[in-house]
Order: structure tokens, then C-alpha cells, then sequence
């Protein structure tokens, strides 16, 4: 018998059915059906998430890129379920002992912030963006595990195709300024002429172009298609009219990075023209920062906007310089140290800043000096790796493929990185999603990759697996249906009486049919080919945390649908939504606050059960409700700029219903009753106003309310002071641009008149 006989019969009798009556079960050594499948729907998934969190846009909700983050918690969740199904299918741990030593930072990233959480009072409001903090991280660390070169060439295609259909929408946006009435889209003109393309906000879109270029970039020199360089030029004209300038300069600095390490790692010809090559980087960077110097004294506010918020944030340092305050706290801590310039600058007095608007300084507040440290070490860390890679095989023409992506996704992270440096995109899913699989993907193709080793699978399937694979298969039905009919919901109270409105509702939902039949037809196969009891379980709750994650864009959904209730002076039917947002999210005190705030104005005071109304024990009246509400805003957000205004609007509302009953009281008990409760109310209510101007000193209603009060107690000359207190303005604020809008506001004029009336008549 030949050599090649015998391999040929050991093959056989190794893959060979089990003989009836053989002990033990049989034993493959070829790669799992179900380890293949899913293995390619996390390449594929990955790169259709990437392309859906770029292009997804839908205005019927409050946020309009709510859609965003649904998709990216969704989409996320998925993901992660999906690899940790395949890793336990595998029996394999990701994090080897070659491959800790590449995760080492991000694993201290992720337990250092997590450490600053725990300690952080204020978890309930904190807990969304908490979460989030973590699907990032498990992002970067299946990227970082899971993929390989070849696998990032398929997901940078959907980026080039997310990147094609935001760039071309944005010059669209671009022409519309020129010629209005190209765009049909019903956002249009949202930010003026400033574009912003499906992204919901132009420094948004401006990172966008600035990764995605580089990825675009990195891609062309692979394959050299010509079109690409057509994308890169449309997308630096679109970045000229976003009118964003640190992006302007982080697009500079990402090019610059990417031809400084394309020179001196991989081009050998360029390296006898190294000097002039970076003489040209550095005049980039140079021309960038002065234009975006130049357009800065045009539009000096949003550099005093950040000036403000830097100043703020470094004192929030200095009062937790070691710990920090844990992820997601930010906009919780930030308002008792907010200047009241910001006020001015924003014209809003709610908490519209949620971010420091440098990436490394809100690190350093959230996760104290240690975290801040760990954050460098993380980003540094990155850089250097890439660096040296590309530096050690930029001559192997074999990892030619690689070397270019790397240095693409390099360049991109750069970009970002210094973006951060004076803006907030990288909290958002539009560009977080694409930070935290840029880190995954730089370790991914610098880390030695190990020979590939071949599964032993005992063909066994656990007793436990049918009854797991009926309820992933129940899940992913019930979800699909669900999932359906509630979007119809959503959709059929918005009108469509434009042509954009009906682009815009065909794309809902095509996309989201194609979401939900992709995602059923890839778990459903990914289910009945898993015979793992253990997998199974991870793909089923992977299944229900999704659909869990559905609920915060309903939710969003009937806060819009009650805040537009609000406006049409429907205070009821906007109860009955806000009631619903507040079920579907729990963590969002925002709903509770407007649900307070309607409450106040109806102020029904028949105690009655209305689960609309926010019952869920027993009878209340509005008043109570209200005061619930905001208890709870107090206790998981005390730093509010408007909790305690809205305090006092309740307690100012409930002592003029008290005092309008005590006018209409049928007996002198009663009258003393009501006329107690009155006086009583409005003491709060004048505490509650004055304890307002601490957070807020800036706010005018805040003002009327204490001169109102003054008034009723015929008190004129303390009515005056608080007139003059607003007009003279807050403590600190010293812009003549600020002050003049204090003193020429109609509002006190005739309140001004009616105090002075007042003692004019007390003096007679």
C-alpha cells in the first residue's frame, strides 16, 4: 500500500460514520459549519452596522439620530451575542496569553472606568451611557480578537459605501445653498448653509469625512480604483462647508500622519524626498490651522463656548483628581460648575452641554488622573504599535494588503484623536462606534496570528440544545412581529406632504425590513447550526437584550409624540406619552421632567388611578404626581439647572389653585384650610426659585416668578431689587453683548411699573 493510500484510508476511518454499538462519540477535526457561519456574519455584520450608524437618519423621532444609537445598541448587542456564541462553541478563550499582552491597556481602559462607576452616587442617570461605555469595548475587543487582514478589506467596503452615500447627500446639501430646493429632504437648512448630510450635526459629518477619507485613502492605493479619489475630493469640498473648524484641522493632521508614515514605513522611493514630503505635511497642518483661525473671528461664540466649558471642566477636576467620576457623569456633574456665559451662548437652560468638548479633559473629569493616564497610555499605546509594524514589514511585499489598511485605519484614528481635542463626536454612535473598532482593528493586524488550529467537535448535541434553538427561533418571530407593527405605529401618525417625507419613509422602511429579515435569516441559520446548550443561550438572550434595546426609540418616539402634543395645548393626550417613554426607559429623567412639568399646568386635584397620568400603586392627584416626578429628578440628577425652577413653577401653581379655592371656600374652616395650603406653597415656591438661581443665575423666568411673588405680597421694593438683580445681571459676566440683552428685555418693563405703582399707593 502507497503512502498516499494509507493518508487517504486514515482520513476515511477518521471522518468515517460511528459503527452501531461503538463506544464514544465520533470525533472530527474539521471546521465547524456553525464556527464558519458565524465567524463570516460578524465580518459581514460589522461592516453592514458600520454603513447603517453612517446613513440612518429619521426625523419622527425627538432626536433625530436616535435611529443611530438604536441601531449601534441593537446592532451591538447582536454582535457580541453572535462572537460569544462562536467563542463558546469553539471552546477557545480570545484572550490568549500572546494576545493579553496587545489588550493589556484596553482591559485596564475598561476596569478603571468601570471602578470610577461604581463609586459614582448617580448610577440611574448615568447607567445608558455606562452600558455603552462597555458595547464599545466589547466592540474593540471582538475586532481585536476575531478579525484579520482579509477580513478588514471586506468591512472597509461598506465603509467606502456608507462614506459614497453620505458624502454625495452632502454635497447635495452643498449645491442646495446655491441653487435652494435641491435638497427635498424636510431637515433642510437645519444648520443654515453649514452641511451635515445624514449625520444630525456638521462637526458630526466632518469626522465622518475625516475617517472615512483615510479608510477611502487606504483602500484606493489597494485596489487603485480611480472613483475613490473622485469620493476624497467631493468629501474635503463637503468638509470646506461644514464649517467645522477643528475638523479642518484634524483632517490636515490625519493626512499628515498618513504620508509621514506611508514615507518612512512603506514607500522606499518617497524616503529620498522625506524632507520635502514633510515640509508639505507640516504646511498643510499650518494652512488648516489658519484658516480655521481666520473663520474662528467670524464666528468668535464657539471658541468662548469651549474657553467656558474647558474652565468648568478643570475645576470639576480638581474636586476628584484621582477617580474621577465615572462614565456617563459628565453632563450630571458639570451643571453646578457651569459659567453662565454658557447660558447666553446657548440661549437654553436645560442641560444642553453633556460633554466637556475635549475628549481628553473629559477623561481626565470622568476617570480622574489615574484614567486620564490609562487613556494615553491606551491611545499612545496604538500608535507606537502601528508605527513599528509598519516600520518592521513595510518592505514585505506579502503584507502589502495589511500595511495599507493599517496605515489607514491609523490615520483615521489619529484624525479623530485630534478632532477630540476641541469636539464631542466620539461620544456619539456616528463616530463611537467607529473610535472603538479602529482601536480593535490596529491590534488586530499588528498581533502575531496564530496557526490556525482545527476544532475537535464530538458531534454530540446537548439535551437541552432543541429546546434552546425553538426559543432563539420563538424570540427571533416574536421580535420580527413586534418590531413591525410597532414602527408602523410610530410611522402612521407622520404626515407625508412632501416628496422628501416620502423618500424619507420608504428608505424607514425598506431598511428596517431588511434589518429584521437579515437579522432573523442570520441568527435562524446561525441557531440550527450551533449544538452547543451553552451558545445557544448566549445567542437567546443576545436575541432578547436587542429587542430590550428597541424600546429607548419607541420611547424617544412618545416623547416627541407629547412634546408635540404640548405645542398643539393637548396637555392630556401628551401625558399618556410621556407615561409611555417613561416605561420604555426608566433611565431617561428627561420624560419625567416634562411629564412634572404638564402635571403642574393641568394640576387636577381629584385623586383618581390613571396609569397615563404615571400611577402605579395607588390613586394620586396631579400635584402628587408631579412632585414624585421631580423627587425622582432630584435624586439621580441634583445638579439640573431647571429642577429647581420647576419646583417652583409646581408649588407657585398649587398656591394660586389654593388661593383661587380659598375665595371660593363655603365656610371660614374651609377658607383657613386653603389660604394655609396658599401661603404655605408659596413659601416653597420662593425657596425653590431662589435655590434655582444658584444653578441657573441667568434664566429670566426664574426672575419673573420672584417679582410675581413680591407683587402678591405687596412687597414693591423687593420686587424692584429682583428686576434690578436680573438687569445688572450675574456675578462674573462682564460681555456687554450678554448684559445688553438683560437690560432691554420687555418682559420686566411692565412689572417694573406695576412695583412702583404699588408703592406709590402703600406710601399714600
Amino acid at each position: 500500500m502507497s503512502y498516499m493510500s494509507a493518508k487517504r484510508i486514515k482520513k476515511t476511518t477518521l471522518s468515517a460514520p460511528r459503527a452501531a454499538g461503538s463506544a464514544g462519540p465520533q470525533k472530527t477535526f474539521e471546521k465547524n459549519a456553525f464556527e464558519r457561519f458565524a465567524h463570516a456574519s460578524l465580518i459581514h455584520g460589522t461592516g453592514i452596522l458600520t454603513l447603517l450608524v453612517s446613513v440612518c437618519f429619521f426625523a419622527a423621532t425627538y432626536d433625530s439620530a436616535q435611529v443611530k444609537l438604536t441601531l449601534l445598541h441593537m446592532g451591538g448587542v447582536l454582535l457580541l451575542a453572535l462572537w460569544a456564541a462562536l467563542n463558546i462553541a469553539r471552546k477557545t478563550n480570545p484572550f490568549t496569553r500572546e494576545r493579553l499582552l496587545f489588550l493589556l491597556p484596553v482591559f485596564a481602559y475598561l476596569g478603571w472606568n468601570t471602578l470610577a462607576f461604581l463609586f459614582f452616587p448617580y448610577k440611574m442617570e448615568a447607567a445608558e451611557e455606562f452600558a455603552r461605555f462597555w458595547l464599545y469595548g466589547g466592540l474593540t475587543l471582538m475586532a481585536a480578537t476575531e478579525f484579520s487582514a482579509g477580513d478588514l478589506r471586506t468591512i472597509v467596503k461598506y465603509i467606502v459605501a456608507a462614506a459614497w452615500v453620505s458624502v454625495l447627500y452632502g454635497a447635495v446639501q452643498v449645491l442646495d445653498g446655491f441653487f435652494p430646493g435641491i435638497d427635498p429632504m424636510p431637515w433642510r437648512g437645519f444648520f443654515t448653509k453649514r452641511i451635515f448630510s445624514t449625520h444630525a450635526n456638521p462637526n458630526f459629518y466632518a469626522d465622518f469625512v475625516i475617517f472615512s477619507s483615510c479608510v477611502a485613502a487606504a483602500h484606493y492605493l489597494v485596489t487603485r480604483k480611480k472613483n475613490l479619489l473622485a469620493l476624497l475630493g467631493i468629501g474635503a469640498v463637503t468638509l470646506f462647508f461644514t464649517e467645522s473648524k477643528g475638523a479642518w484641522v484634524a483632517y490636515a493632521a490625519a493626512a499628515a500622519c498618513g504620508a509621514a508614515l506611508y514615507t518612512n514605513c512603506l514607500a522606499q522611493a518617497a524616503k529620498k524626498h522625506l524632507k520635502k514630503i514633510n515640509l508639505a505635511a507640516a504646511a498643510l497642518v499650518l494652512a488648516a490651522c489658519i484658516l480655521a483661525g481666520g473663520f474662528a473671528l467670524k464666528r468668535f461664540q464657539s471658541v468662548s463656548f469651549r474657553a467656558y466649558t474647558w474652565l468648568s471642566a478643570f475645576e470639576m477636576v480638581q474636586d476628584a483628581p484621582v477617580l474621577g467620576t465615572g462614565p456617563g457623569s459628565f453632563k450630571i456633574i458639570y451643571s453646578a460648575y457651569r459659567r453662565p456665559q454658557i447660558f447666553y451662548i446657548e440661549n437654553a437652560h436645560n442641560t444642553e452641554t453633556q460633554h466637556a468638548e475635549n475628549e481628553f479633559l473629559e477623561q481626565w473629569t470622568t476617570g480622574g488622573t489615574v484614567g486620564l493616564a490609562i487613556f494615553l497610555w491606551l491611545t499612545v499605546f496604538l500608535l507606537v504599535l502601528a508605527a513599528k509594524n509598519l516600520k518592521r514589514s513595510g518592505d514585505q511585499a506579502t503584507l502589502r494588503e495589511r500595511n495599507l489598511y493599517l496605515l489607514g485605519v491609523t490615520s483615521a484614528f489619529f484624525g479623530m484623536l485630534a478632532h477630540a481635542g476641541v469636539d464631542i463626536s466620539v461620544h456619539f454612535a456616528s463616530s463611537g462606534l467607529f473610535f472603538a473598532l479602529f482601536m480593535g482593528f490596529i491590534i488586530a493586524l499588528c498581533r502575531p496570528i496564530p496557526p490556525e488550529t482545527e476544532t475537535c467537535s464530538d458531534g454530540r448535541t446537548g439535551s437541552a440544545a432543541p429546546i434552546l434553538r425553538g426559543i432563539v427561533w420563538t424570540e427571533l418571530a416574536a421580535a420580527a412581529y413586534l418590531i413591525c407593527t410597532q414602527f408602523y405605529e410610530i410611522v402612521s401618525v407622520v404626515s407625508i406632504s412632501s416628496a422628501g417625507q416620502f423618500i424619507l419613509m420608504a428608505c424607514a422602511w425598506l431598511t428596517l425590513a431588511a434589518c429584521v429579515l437579515g437579522t432573523c435569516l442570520a441568527y435562524a441559520r446561525a441557531a440550527r447550526l450551533c449544538t452547543s446548550a451553552t451558545a445557544l443561550t448566549a445567542l437567546a438572550l443576545g436575541v432578547a437584550l436587542a429587542y430590550g434595546a428597541w424600546g429607548f426609540f419607541r420611547a424617544n418616539h412618545y416623547y416627541s409624540l407629547g412634546v408635540s402634543l404640548i405645542n398643539a395645548q393637548n396637555a392630556d393626550g401628551a401625558l399618556a406619552y410621556f407615561s409611555k417613554a417613561v416605561r420604555l426607559n426608566p433611565f431617561q429623567t428627561e420624560y419625567r421632567q416634562f411629564r412634572a412639568n404638564t402635571l403642574a399646568g393641568t394640576l387636577d386635584l381629584t385623586r383618581t388611578f390613571s396609569t397615563a397620568r404615571g400611577d402605579e400603586k395607588g390613586a394620586s392627584t396631579d400635584y402628587e404626581r408631579a412632585l414624585r416626578d421631580l423627587n425622582t429628578v432630584a435624586a439621580r440628577t441634583p445638579n439640573h439647572p431647571l429642577l429647581h425652577h420647576n419646583f417652583g413653577q409646581l408649588y407657585f401653581a398649587m398656591a394660586m389653585r389654593r388661593s383661587q379655592d380659598a375665595s371660593l371656600a363655603k365656610s371660614p374652616a374651609e377658607y383657613e384650610l386653603f389660604r394655609d395650603d396658599a401661603v404655605y406653597n408659596m413659601e416653597l415656591a420662593k425657596k425653590a426659585f431662589q435655590r434655582a438661581l444658584a444653578a441657573d443665575p441667568v434664566n429670566p423666568d426664574t426672575y419673573f416668578y420672584l417679582t410675581q411673588i413680591a407683587l402678591l405680597e405687596r412687597d414693591g421694593q423687593t420686587a424692584l431689587e429682583w428686576i434690578d438683580r436680573y438687569r445688572r445681571g450675574p456675578a462674573g459676566v462682564t460681555e456687554e453683548e450678554f448684559l445688553k440683552k438683560n437690560r432691554e428685555n420687555p418682559v420686566f418693563w411692565p412689572l417694573e411699573q406695576q412695583a412702583n405703582a404699588l408703592i406709590s399707593r402703600l406710601r399714600k
